[in-house]
């Protein structure tokens, strides 16, 4: 079968699918750069404000007090905005996994018409070699039953 007239389209459809593939893997990275670093700002935080509440019970000054609250705003602004960057790479990800959804679809699409097409293209394959062995069987015959009428 001569090449299929939807096959540079396929071929496009599939380098699509796989940068589209590739934006969702760089996506899910940043997603876990995000969380991670989440995850080690909360611990920081955690681990400062449990050695503080240690020595605190010592006893603390006034001003030692007001530097650990100022730090630990500090800390908690600084989480908050990680949750913000965490939600967004999410966003992002779930964005890259739509298009890539999309794009794996439309290659699907074109996988079904060009194996509807190469049914057609056999069918009518077949039907062009019947008709010719039609047409053999037929000549056959009529030569040989002119032949007999001689």
């Amino acid at each position: 079968m001569a090449d299929s007239k939807y096959r540079l389209l396929q071929q496009l459809a599939k380098e699509r699918e796989a940068a589209a593939a590739e934006r969702m893997q760089r996506a899910q990275g940043r997603l876990g750069d995000a969380r991670q670093r989440l995850e080690q700002l909360e611990a920081y935080r955690d681990e400062y404000r449990g050695r503080f509440t240690a020595r605190g019970q010592a006893g603390v000054g006034v001003a030692q007090w007001q530097d650990f609250r100022l730090f630990l705003g500090k800390l908690d602004e600084a989480v908050g905005l990680q949750n913000g960057e965490v939600e967004r790479c999410l966003q992002r990800l779930l964005m890259e996994r739509q298009g890539w959804q999309n794009e794996r679809k439309r290659v699907m699409a074109f996988d079904k018409l060009m194996e509807r097409e190469a049914e057609r293209a056999a069918l009518k394959e077949n039907r062009r070699e019947q008709k010719a062995m039609d047409e053999f069987a037929s000549r056959q015959f009529w030569n040989a039953t002119r032949g007999k009428g001689r």
